[in-house]
């Protein structure tokens, strides 16, 4: 896992959209975004229930948010970091040229805040080797194509049979004792980058929707962890500036 990527600067009003897991039918979201005139955006992943990005019938589906989304990227600069339940996200370019696509093996991807090193990943990183097997396969060249494949030889079919299973699922908020899961969290953030030279002093994700940030006691220094409320759960998007002066 690494990041080709050249760190970002986060401007004084960057907000981020985590988890809103968009699917037909939703207004809130893309009134959300429709009214955004932040000069950058970053969409945090899953942003679309189901979207794969390769997949006619997926782009489709997802017509009235990537249109939105296209909107949004006409007056703000928009990073889009893939998430599980939305990948393959370049072959979305010609369809919205200006937006900046993370794939998650680019993943965290580093930026600076007012002189700060930040560390943004949609979250689904180092949890299990069986999880890290399924999303990389899932991610491959190989998975991409054959999804592909099965899309095109069933006429759609497949994708909204799954896309169906998957819409009815419920999807609910963080369950589980948050402090000490926040600790875990910067620990594993703590090895992956002690490999490298370079240690954030803020880390943000979302995946778990959580919605909570809080300061890290470690023995470098105190980290601000972030980890994203869900815009599905909680309706909320987050500001970086608001939280950093909080602190």
């Amino acid at each position: 896992m690494k990041s080709d990527i050249k760190p970002i600067v986060l401007h004084n009003d960057v907000v981020c959209i985590a988890d809103s897991h968009w699917k037909n039918g939703d207004t809130e979201l893309l009134e959300c975004l429709n009214a955004l005139q932040n000069s950058q955006v970053l969409l945090m992943g899953d942003i679309a229930q189901m979207l794969v990005g390769n997949l006619a019938t997926s782009i489709e589906s997802n017509k009235a948010l990537l249109e939105c989304i296209q909107r949004l990227s006409e007056r703000s600069c928009v990073y889009w970091l893939e998430g599980n339940h939305d990948f393959g996200l370049q072959a979305l370019a010609q369809i919205l040229p200006k937006v900046i696509f993370v794939p998650r093996k680019h993943q965290p991807l580093m930026a600076t805040y007012k002189g700060m090193i930040v560390s943004l990943a949609h979250g689904d990183l180092f949890l299990n080797i069986r999880y890290k097997l399924y999303i990389n396969v899932l991610n491959s060249y190989f998975g991409l194509w054959a999804l592909r494949c099965v899309d095109w030889l069933s006429n759609g079919y497949v994708y909204r049979t799954l896309q169906k299973s998957i819409d009815s699922k419920h999807i609910r908020g963080f369950y589980g004792e948050y402090e000490a899961f926040c600790v875990r969290r910067v620990e594993a953030y703590k090895k992956y980058f002690c490999k490298r030279d370079v240690m954030p002093q803020v880390i943000i994700e979302g995946h778990f929707h959580l919605g909570h940030s809080t300061y890290v006691n470690t023995k470098e220094e105190n980290i601000l962890y972030v980890c994203l409320p869900s815009f599905y759960v909680d309706r909320r998007i987050f500001e970086l500036e608001s939280t950093i002066v909080d602190r």
